[in-house]
């Protein structure tokens, strides 16, 4: 007997539903794109029968076209190992008196009040840029996401003190990486192991700097560039680029037209510094002036590079639709 591979699947939520007109998934090696079911009731939309691969979701809505793009990079690995610490009695009364600050300043301005289980504190470059509370969930439950703290620009560097100051972290300083998850067991009421867990390094804003002025560089066909989004570590980078034409050309035309093009450069970083590598077009039309002037059609990151198993169902988080589009993400008439 021969036996058939069973089709992979993808769903998700939108909200909110009265915005949703239609609902695909697109292969972008193949072009094949794939319709799915949508129920405006429970605001779910459903995709079966696909072939493994990786795939973007393509909302039509009320507000535009938004397409996703895959911008995810393969992450370089973690330089440092895992440190855990044990706090000092002084640490312990300064985690504590930080966790119960953190905990009124949550449910003050979150309106979200819960006993904590843990403290993680995110470190990049060698500077703590947020931090959050996170409880464990109950048993069989699912995991719950960390809650981010609303601090107050003034709080900032005084909790960025507390943390970064702690005794048993300055033990150890010189074996610190640039980027870390610093996260504190907190269980119980009680400052428990201190945890140091390296990251790869992130991109930096210099990088992200050459990244577009290489691009604002480009000697291109199309008389108008832009770059609309940029991801990547500090090895790797994708960045999602616009080109235009508007001017005319030698092509035979009735109307004035436009040229258009969205593509996805792949940048690395060798020691000589960032080379561009290869491009993936997302988008490629010549169309009328007139008719492009009306495009709503923006590029969102959350929406791409899903990964979809041959027989398996792969769940989206939920996704909110704007109000309006932004034009930095795409094309919105003035």
């Amino acid at each position: 007997m021969v036996s058939c591979a069973q089709g992979g699947e993808l769903a998700g939520t939108l909200k909110p539903a009265e915005r949703v007109t239609s609902v695909s998934a697109i292969d972008r090696e193949t072009r094949e794109t794939y319709p799915a079911t949508w129920d405006g009731e429970t605001r779910k939309f459903h995709v079966i029968d696909l072939p493994a691969g990786t795939y973007d979701i393509i909302l039509e809505t009320a507000v535009g076209r938004i397409e996703g793009v895959n911008l995810k990079v393969t992450a370089a690995e973690p330089t440092g190992d895992v440190l855990t610490l044990r706090p000092s009695e002084l640490d312990k009364g300064g985690i504590l008196a930080l966790v119960a600050f953190l905990r009124k300043a949550s449910e003050q301005r979150a309106e979200e009040a819960f006993i904590p289980d843990e403290l993680l504190a995110k470190v990049r470059q060698a500077r703590m840029t947020a931090v959050y509370l996170r409880r464990d969930a109950p048993a069989g439950a699912k995991e719950e996401p960390p809650k981010k703290v609303p601090l107050k620009d003034e709080e900032r560097p005084q909790v960025s003190d507390t943390l970064l100051g702690l005794i048993s972290l300055m033990r150890v300083r010189d074996r610190l990486p640039r980027d870390y998850d610093l996260v504190i067991d907190v269980r119980g009421g009680k400052a428990g192991a201190i945890t140091v867990e390296p990251l790869s390094p992130e991109m930096t804003p210099a990088d992200r700097k050459w990244l577009t002025d290489w691009v604002n560089n480009l000697k291109i066909f199309e008389n108008k560039k832009r770059v609309l989004e940029i991801e990547g570590t500090s090895k790797q980078a994708r960045v999602l680029v616009e080109k235009l034409r508007d001017k005319p050309t030698t092509l035979a035309a009735k109307e004035p037209m436009a040229i258009w093009r969205v593509e996805i450069f792949d940048f690395r970083k060798y020691y000589g510094g960032w080379t561009k590598e290869k491009y993936h077009v997302i988008v490629r039309e010549r169309v009328p002036i007139r008719r492009f002037r009306t495009y709503r059609w923006v590029f969102e990151k959350r929406l791409g590079g899903i990964q979809v198993g041959a027989d398996s169902v792969t769940t989206v988080p939920e996704y909110e639709i704007p109000d309006k589009l932004d034009a930095a993400r795409g094309r919105v008439p003035y």
